[in-house]
């Protein structure tokens, strides 16, 4: 089975390579750094990978203060039996589909950006990255909670027998060993944002353009999730169109995939 796993995931990536090589042979690396997205005309993915990143950043910048503290409490001040109703709770919303949280966060969070900013339009870069937030949060905290438990509870002990206070001994002694595992599930928080499709093409507004200034997080943008959810049915086998697609999705695929090595690799390290 692991070596399956293998053979789909080579399969997948040698197709996403032939597929996408025309428009690489038409464009150039202006394919990957270009805004101005043309079907017919031109392409350029700069403006999805823009959006890419930046509803990612926008998500972890939300979420990683509530992430970390709740991951903390939960392993260093929380009994067993509450423990195991939180973990059991964060691995549920984990699992809950992303169309769930794309139509509550077009029918709710949309709104509530909307007023509470005084927009004329709540579908923004905004909105996606906090939707993106509350979707990964759980997903961080688990992670983050298994790596402070993977702490011997020697280093617990010995800190509190020199004179450490529960909460100077989790700062000093507890976390600075789990920052490898923080770390890794940090990046595989940031390998599902970045691959998350449904959610995000309902609330970020689908311009393909980036926004003027850049930092403005209030306009409607595109990532490359989106914008192959929403084109990827009419465009299929349809010349170059089709094959800028397919870039995007290589360019995903490959930004995905090092994310989550990245993320395995630190966690190995916490599980050594």
């Amino acid at each position: 089975m692991a070596a399956l796993s293998v053979v789909c995931a080579g399969t997948i990536f040698l197709y996403l390579l032939r597929e996408s090589a025309p428009v690489f042979f038409a464009e150039g690396s202006g394919f990957l750094t270009r805004s101005d997205w043309w079907v017919g005309e031109s392409y350029g993915a700069g403006s999805m990978i823009f959006g890419s990143f930046m509803v990612t950043g926008i998500a972890l910048i939300i979420i990683l203060p509530f992430a970390l503290g709740g991951a903390v409490f939960t392993s260093e001040f929380l009994s067993p039996r509450w423990r195991l109703v939180i973990k059991s709770v964060m691995e549920l919303l984990a699992g809950v589909p992303g169309i769930v949280y794309g139509l509550l966060g077009m029918s709710m969070l949309a709104v509530w950006v909307k007023s509470g900013f005084g927009l004329i339009d709540g579908n923004t870069i905004f909105t996606a990255g906090l939707l993106l937030g509350i979707m990964i949060l759980p997903t961080i905290i688990t992670l983050s909670e298994d790596a402070l438990r993977s702490v011997p509870g020697e280093y617990r002990e010995t800190a509190l027998a020199l004179g450490l206070t529960r909460i100077e001994m989790v700062w000093s002694t507890v976390i600075p060993q789990a920052v490898p595992g923080i770390i890794g599930a940090i990046f595989l928080g940031m390998g599902r944002a970045m691959g998350e499709t449904i959610a995000v093409m309902l609330v970020i507004g689908g311009l393909d353009k980036i926004p003027a200034p850049w930092f403005d997080v209030f306009q409607a943008g595109q990532s490359i999730p989106s914008k192959l959810g929403r084109e990827a049915a009419e465009a299929i086998g349809s010349g170059l169109h089709w094959n800028a697609l397919m870039g995007l999705g290589l360019t995903l695929f490959l930004v995905v995939m090092t994310l989550s090595m990245a993320g395995n690799m630190f966690l190995k390290r916490v599980r050594m």
